[in-house]
């Protein structure tokens, strides 16, 4: 498998160049430079979710890893989390199902990835006896994931920007509370897109990176989009779906990986009708999906932090396919963006769109109603990302497709908020409220790209 960037800048890139690089020179995002095609029946005959991620994983490393040791990888990976069969399922009205996603041990669907690709990124240090200096932007379950994977390396330090007062105190302290000398947490006085943006500037500066080592474990990350794929095929395949289905995903959507994940996977073979991008008051997304015009906004900070963004970073993969693969095209748009803070696309090209991807924006109040309903006619308990989720579903939901709602955290992260809806506290476990007892340590900056290179480069070693 080669990898491309979607401006055009490189190509003919294998899986470790852009594991390592993460983002491309020239700004862009890679991508495959074709899409591996799976035979869906072949697959139902797989039951354990190790041996999936094998198949579905393999094709877009190849030869860079063998495929015994990837599924030694892989095994030891997942066997860190807590249910035996890792993803469990809820079903609350007929045909509308909760695939919960939280049994990692950070409680959130970004362990998934986390888990593996740490694990990955030692494989290739190991061989070369190298260390590696990774660095994170985070809306809050990112970084805590990231932190729990690289505390357990000898050959990494991460460096985690969280936006001040933005992400939920439980997840914060998921990541201050976690000590080694290998992890920096930093606070930037910012939103999400500013601790973004300062990753960016880091990664493209090529100098700077290649100096000290650095790569990046965002979604921007190609290999964080590869690993999510693996649990839309998943789901099918263990809930008995007949080919008579009309399927569809609702997908709590901020930075546009998760759902492009599953789009990705439609690509491969995946009998997928529609993927809902289930989004909150920052509705960048849903503005796009209903005009065509994706235009910057200012960021509104509510009770679902991980969608508080202003800019969906791999939307741009979606527009570089959109745009029949040209970089000439997609680099146009993107300057646009930059430039004007906003592009658009043409009614045709908006029309293909909709065939994959529908939207909807629920507000802080119906999230509220959605968490408090639901506790009370079902006696079950979610966070208000996948309450976005859930009633995206429900109202593009007409004609009763059988719709899967991707359940991405455990509503312990967001206690305050659950706690509120459903009228008294939430049962938890000591093994996670250990941490309130812990110091935390971390930096704290304005919104300063110097200040966080000075943090690398003091805490650099070879």
């Amino acid at each position: 498998m080669k990898y491309l960037s979607t401006r055009g800048g490189e190509k003919d890139l294998t899986f470790k160049d852009i594991l390592f690089s993460g983002l491309a020179s020239d700004g862009g995002l890679y991508v495959p430079d074709e899409w591996p095609q799976i035979d869906y029946n072949a697959l139902k005959k797989i039951d354990s979710y190790s041996e999936l991620a094998l198949e579905i994983i393999y094709p877009f490393i190849g030869e860079d890893i063998k495929k015994s040791e990837l599924k030694s990888l892989i095994d030891n990976a997942y066997a860190k989390f807590s249910k035996s069969k890792i993803i469990t399922f809820k079903n609350l009205k007929q045909r509308e199902h909760i695939v919960e996603l939280f049994n990692g041990p950070t409680l959130a669907f970004k362990d998934f990835a986390m888990q593996l690709i740490v694990p990955i990124f030692d494989y290739y240090l190991l061989q070369e006896n190298k260390k590696l200096n990774l660095i994170v932007a985070t809306s809050g379950d990112t970084g805590s994931a990231a932190i729990n994977a690289v505390h357990q390396s000898s050959k990494i330090n991460i460096f985690c920007l969280f936006p001040k007062g933005r992400i939920s105190d439980f997840q914060k302290k998921q990541m201050t509370t976690v000590h080694g000398d290998n992890i920096f947490p930093i606070e930037v006085d910012g939103t999400f897109d500013d601790c973004q943006n300062i990753v960016k500037s880091i990664l493209v500066d090529r100098d700077f990176s290649e100096e000290f080592s650095i790569a990046a474990v965002n979604s921007i990350n190609w290999s964080r989009v590869m690993i999510q794929i693996v649990y839309y095929f998943y789901t099918l395949i263990n809930n008995n779906i007949s080919e008579d289905e009309i399927i569809n995903f609702s997908v709590p959507t901020g930075n546009f990986g998760d759902i492009y994940a599953g789009y990705v996977g439609i690509k491969m073979g995946l009998p997928v009708n529609k993927l809902i991008i289930a989004t909150n008051e920052n509705d960048i997304l849903d503005r796009f999906i209903n005009s065509g015009s994706y235009s910057i906004e200012g960021v509104t900070k509510t009770t679902s932090p991980s969608m508080d963004i202003a800019i969906a970073s791999n939307f741009e993969r979606l527009l570089f396919d959109l745009l029949q693969r040209s970089s000439v095209m997609t680099s146009e748009k993107m300057n646009e963006l930059k430039n004007n803070r906003s592009f658009s696309v043409t009614k045709e090209q908006s029309n293909l769109v909709k065939k994959t991807f529908s939207s909807r924006k629920i507000n802080q109040n119906e999230v509220n109603d959605l968490i408090k309903e639901t506790y009370k006619e079902f006696n079950y308990i979610m966070d208000p990302h996948t309450a976005i989720g859930l009633g995206a579903s429900r109202v593009l939901n007409e004609r009763g497709d059988n719709n899967f709602i991707l359940g991405t955290a455990h509503p312990i992260k967001f206690s305050d908020t659950v706690e509120k809806a459903i009228g008294h506290p939430m049962q938890s476990t000591n093994e996670f409220f250990e941490m309130y007892k812990n110091e935390e340590k971390f930096y704290s900056f304005m919104n300063s790209a110097e200040e966080v290179r000075k943090v690398i480069k003091d805490n650099y070693s070879k």
